[in-house]
C-alpha cells in the first residue's frame, strides 16, 4: 500500500488522483494551481498562475518531505468537479435530486454565459466524482438532464463494459421497437392496449431480452402470443385489488394453478425457475405468481407509477454497477493483491475475473483468490503499471515524450520495490 512508503513525485500524482484531487501539479507549473516541480537540487510547493509562480509555499532538498507538505495542503483543499451545466433549473434540479437521494454533497449556483443567458452548473467534490461516474459514465458532464430510459442504457453500457464476464448482472436485451407507429399497429391488431411504462420499455429501452431478476422477458410478439384480449379487458381478480388496498408485498396464497387464466393480467415473462411467471396489472403494477401446491398458487403484487418501473431496472444495473466499482475504489487506494483479505468481497466475485476484465491486465480470469495471492509479486506488478497508465494527471500532460513516461514510470516501480529491469 502507498501509505507504507515516503513519497515521491509521481506516486503522489496517483495517490492525489486517486482521492479525487484536481487543483494540482506535477513537475510543472499550471494555472490557478499548487504545484511541485523541481529546481536542481531542490524541490518546491508553489502556487502559480498561467504557468507563472506566484509563491513558494514550501521548499526542500528532500523529495519525500516536499511530497508530504504538497499532499496535506491538496487533500486540504476541497477540489470540484463539474458534473452539470444546464440551460433550465429544471434539469440541475433533476440532478440535485439523484445526488440527494445518493446522499452526495453538491453545489447548484447560477452564472452567466453566452448573451448573458444563465446557465445552471452543478458541482461534486472529491472522491464523490467517482460515484458520479458510476450514474452517468463517462458523459459528464451533462449539458441537458436524461430521460430515464437514456439513463438506463448509459449506465447498461457502462456495466457491460466494465463486466465482460457477467459477473455481477447478467442482462442482455433486444434492440428496442423504437417506431410508436409499429407498437400502436401490434396493440390495434391484437386489441391490447399496454400499460404506459411497459409501452416505454419495449420502445426505448428493449423488446424483451435477457434479465438477471427474472431470466427472460417476453419479446411483444410473445407477450401478444401468451396474452388475449378477453382477460386482459376485464377486471383483475379479488385478490389483486385486495393486495393493492392492503400495500401488503408479502406472498399471500390463493386457489388456482393455471397462470393462463387470471382476468385483468398481462403476463410478460417467465423466472428461470419452472412454475413461476410475472404479470402487469392495467396500472403498470407487478404481479408474481409461483405454484405452490397443486390447487394453489403464491402471490405477490408490487405497485408502482411508470417512473417508479423503470428506476427498478435502473436498480438493477446500478446494483451491479456498484460492486464494480468498489472493487475499483479498492485499486485506486493503492493497495496490493496482498491485502485481500480487506477487500470487500461478494458472492461468487473473482478478483482475477475483474482484473482482467474490467481493467483488462494480462491474467488468467480462471485463477482463484488463493492463486492470486500466490502469484502477488507478478500481479502487483501488473496492478502498478496499470495505476500508472491509467491514474494521475502527468500521463495526460502536453509534451510528455515515451523517455519521459518511461522515466517517471520507473521511478514509481523502484519507490515500490520493484527492479527497473523488470520486464
Amino acid at each position: 500500500m502507498w501509505d507504507n512508503y515516503d513519497l515521491n513525485a509521481e506516486l503522489l500524482d496517483l495517490k492525489l488522483w486517486g482521492e479525487g484531487c484536481t487543483q494540482y501539479q506535477i513537475r510543472q507549473t499550471g494555472d490557478d494551481e499548487f504545484c511541485l516541480i523541481q529546481s536542481g537540487t531542490l524541490w518546491r510547493v508553489v502556487y502559480a498562475e498561467r504557468g507563472n509562480v506566484q509563491d513558494v509555499l514550501f521548499e526542500s532538498s528532500d523529495e519525500a518531505k516536499a511530497c508530504e507538505f504538497m499532499y496535506r495542503l491538496i487533500t486540504g483543499i476541497r477540489h470540484n468537479h463539474l458534473v452539470g451545466f444546464f440551460n433550465t433549473q429544471s434539469e440541475s434540479e433533476a440532478i440535485g435530486q439523484v445526488l440527494r437521494q445518493l446522499n452526495i454533497e453538491h453545489h447548484t449556483d447560477r452564472i452567466p454565459y453566452k448573451n448573458n443567458e444563465p446557465r445552471f452548473r452543478v458541482q461534486v467534490y472529491g472522491k464523490d466524482i467517482f460515484a458520479v461516474e458510476r450514474h452517468f459514465g463517462n458523459q459528464l458532464p451533462l449539458e441537458r438532464w436524461l430521460t430515464m430510459s437514456e439513463r438506463i442504457h448509459l449506465t447498461l453500457n457502462r456495466l457491460l463494459q466494465l463486466d465482460p464476464y457477467d459477473e455481477f448482472t447478467k442482462i442482455s436485451l433486444n434492440p428496442p421497437i423504437g417506431s410508436e407507429e409499429k407498437l400502436r399497429s401490434i396493440e390495434q391488431q391484437h386489441n391490447i392496449r399496454l400499460p404506459k411504462a411497459y409501452r416505454t420499455f419495449l420502445l426505448e429501452v428493449g423488446n424483451g431480452g435477457k434479465w438477471e431478476r427474472l431470466e427472460y422477458y417476453w419479446t411483444i410478439e410473445a407477450v401478444m402470443a401468451n396474452n388475449s384480449a378477453e382477460f386482459w379487458s376485464q377486471l383483475p381478480p379479488e385478490f389483486i385489488v385486495l393486495l393493492k388496498k392492503s400495500g401488503n408485498r408479502d406472498l399471500i396464497e390463493v386457489f388456482g394453478n393455471e397462470f393462463d387464466h387470471f382476468s385483468g393480467l398481462l403476463r410478460i415473462a417467465d423466472w428461470s425457475c419452472r412454475g413461476r411467471s410475472h404479470f402487469l396489472t392495467a396500472a403498470g403494477d407487478e404481479v408474481d405468481m409461483q405454484e405452490n401446491t397443486k390447487t394453489t398458487i403464491l402471490v405477490a403484487l408490487y405497485p408502482y407509477n411508470p417512473q417508479q418501473w423503470l428506476q427498478m431496472f435502473l436498480d438493477d444495473i446500478q446494483y451491479g454497477l456498484e460492486r464494480i466499482e468498489n472493487f475499483l475504489t479498492f485499486i485506486r487506494s493503492g493497495r496490493g493483491i496482498g491485502e485481500i483479505k480487506e477487500y470487500p468481497s461478494y458472492y461468487c466475485t473473482s478478483i482475477a475475473k475483474l482484473l482482467s476484465g474490467t481493467l483488462q491486465i494480462d491474467i488468467d480470469p480462471s485463477l482463484d483468490n488463493a492463486q492470486l495471492i500466490s502469484k502477488r509479486s507478478e500481479i502487483d506488478y501488473k496492478i502498478e503499471q496499470w495505476r500508472i497508465k491509467n491514474m494521475g494527471k502527468m500521463p495526460n500532460n502536453f509534451g510528455f515524450g515515451n523517455e519521459q513516461a518511461e522515466l517517471r514510470s520507473q521511478r514509481i516501480l523502484s519507490k515500490l520495490g520493484y527492479q527497473e529491469s523488470r520486464s
